[in-house]
């Protein structure tokens, strides 16, 4: 026994010197990019469900000269949604929901929609709801909301779905159903939503410097405010001034998170087990898993892929110039995490925090190796087969073609010069060169309807593009278009011209949106919402009107209602 004590000691003491080892470079690292000066960052470190890392650098309030601490609260952004979606999970484990009924007995003021949408249609983003964020842009120009009610307003106004849910997935979406999940929770709780997570999930686990901001006008303390600084220019403050809850709008310290993150190791009662639900993949009612660009995407809106060979879970949140960033690297057992009032993603922020523990486990570079790559060797007319313009339907176009005998790739929008180089690794597949870690892969496949091409970042699901001859219309093609287009639903208008031979549009509330044409009565734009355009004609041939497909919205409709 005496003998265990003795090894115990020595191992701890082991420990201490390397956590103080690794403290030390830390710590030369933040306070040599951080000053008293600039908006800042708190980082914190767990390592085997242990805190060794919590310490906050640089200025959380420019005008009193506070400092950021381990205390100070930040907005999470994105990261909201965990807590929306932990509620979720709490009430339905205590029977006061289930995850199959209809999102309208609890919200009457939606449609009854031709399909019904469900929790569990919420909870996996499968809702063929529209992104709210994109609806908003498109009718005033601005992706913030004030209050809930309007956001609810806004989501109802919705006449059809743009899918069956449970059918597909739609990234942007999670944004409209972590708002519906909220208001869900308020109506099933009897309770407000930033009161229920207070009383049922921040005060159990100990957060006592963590709430959902309901009314921006509420003044916080402690809190770092968010500066933007422009080049030559001094820092600028920002603020969230929505009172939007579920999908952004919950404020927490360093020192809180790293509590809700210790649930991952040692849960801590009921709460602590169902966060560690959170990392449920979410499916479509077939079963199938959301493969997107970064990742599985699991039910706490965070996805999980190989980070140089290693399995992690990965988050983020960026809003009104709050940026944090979270890692989590399973085998390892490690989580590191970044808040920041700095308006930066702080994703390279947080990387600093693990490469001390994680550096000599990696079992991929951190940059392609291409050297050690097979790389095929295709003739220039094989080379050559592939050349051609590829339209992705919802909402973006690309040019492959050949320049010193290599085969390139550039979007639709980009100039000449600004191209991506493509390897060959067999007679159809090629892969993008790059200095870095991910692999985007680009599989040629022809058939008796042409050559299509199948776009993969890392292990995502593909954008299939199909390869199109492009359409160059002249002025006169054009005129065809222009006119004053109307939605009903959302009572806007958007008027259609000609100017310098290309298509614009233009409202009171855009600068003018300039379209490229893909193919017939199909145009494309660098507009968040008008990206993937389609005209549609009358039995004579005549534009009548346009729909929009694109990521977040899907077939909304405009009606031509004055000719120019």
């Amino acid at each position: 026994m005496k003998n265990l004590y003795v090894l115990y000691i020595l191992l701890s003491s082991i420990v201490f010197a390397q956590n103080q080892s690794i403290e030390k470079q830390l710590d030369s690292i933040f306070t040599a990019s951080f000053n008293h000066n600039q908006p800042g960052v708190a980082a914190g470190l767990i390592k085997d469900g242990e805190i060794i890392y919590l310490k906050g650098f640089g200025s959380a309030n420019r005008q009193t000269s506070a400092l950021i601490t381990p205390q100070t609260k930040f907005q999470l952004g994105e990261l909201s949604k965990q807590f929306t979606t932990l509620a979720i999970l709490l009430l339905e484990a205590q029977g006061k929901i289930s995850l199959n009924e209809d999102i309208r007995k609890y919200i009457p003021e939606l449609p009854k929609y031709k399909h019904v949408i469900t929790i569990k249609h919420l909870l996996n983003h499968s809702s063929g709801l529209h992104d709210i964020n994109r609806m908003s842009y498109m009718i005033d120009g601005s992706m913030t909301i004030d209050t809930q009610a309007k956001a609810i307003k806004l989501i109802a106004s919705q006449k059809a779905l743009s899918f069956k849910p449970g059918t597909q997935f739609s990234f942007h979406e999670s944004v409209t159903e972590s708002i519906l999940m909220a208001e869900i929770v308020s109506k099933s709780s009897g309770e407000p939503f930033s009161d229920l997570v207070k009383s049922h999930i921040f005060e159990p686990l100990g957060m006592k410097n963590s709430l959902i901001r309901d009314d921006s006008n509420a003044i916080l303390t402690n809190l770092a405010q968010p500066y933007q600084k422009e080049e030559g220019k001094d820092y600028k403050k920002l603020e969230v001034l929505s009172n939007v809850v579920g999908a952004i709008n919950a404020y927490c310290s360093a020192e809180d998170l790293a509590a809700w993150y210790l649930n991952y190791f040692k849960p801590n009662g009921i709460i602590g087990k169902l966060i560690q639900q959170l990392d449920t993949p979410v499916r479509l009612d077939s079963g199938e898993k959301f493969n997107y660009y970064w990742g599985d995407m699991a039910i706490g809106r965070e996805f999980t892929h190989p980070e140089r060979g290693l399995p992690i879970f990965w988050n983020y949140g960026f809003q009104g110039a709050y940026g944090t960033n979270v890692f989590r690297y399973l085998n390892q057992d490690i989580v590191a995490f970044v808040l920041g009032n700095n308006n930066q993603y702080n994703g390279m922020t947080a990387q600093w925090l693990l490469n001390p523990c994680v550096e000599d486990t990696y079992t991929l570079p951190a940059n392609i190796d291409f050297s050690t790559k097979n790389i095929k060797k295709l003739s220039a007319k094989k080379l050559k087969s592939f050349e051609g313009h590829y339209w992705y339907k919802k909402g973006y176009a690309s040019e492959i073609f050949i320049k010193n005998d290599t085969l390139r790739s550039k979007w639709l929008f980009s100039p000449r010069d600004r191209y991506q180089t493509l390897v060959p690794l067999s007679d159809s597949t090629f892969q993008q060169y790059a200095e870095m870690e991910d692999t985007r892969l680009f599989d040629f496949k022809e058939d008796g309807n042409g050559m299509t091409l199948f776009f993969t970042y890392n292990e995502s699901q593909p954008d299939i593009m199909e390869r199109y001859e492009p359409v160059r219309p002249s002025e006169k093609d054009l005129q065809a278009y222009t006119g004053v287009y109307y939605n009903e639903t959302y009572a806007l208008l958007f008027s259609f011209r000609i100017e310098d031979g290309k298509l614009i549009a233009s409202n009171l509330n855009h600068t003018d949106i300039t379209f490229r044409p893909v193919k017939k009565d199909i145009f494309t734009s660098r507009s968040l919402f008008f990206n993937a355009l389609e005209f549609f004609r009358d039995a004579s041939n005549n534009i009548k009107g346009f729909t929009i497909n694109t990521d977040g919205i899907n077939n909304l409709e405009f009606r031509k209602v004055i000719e120019l």
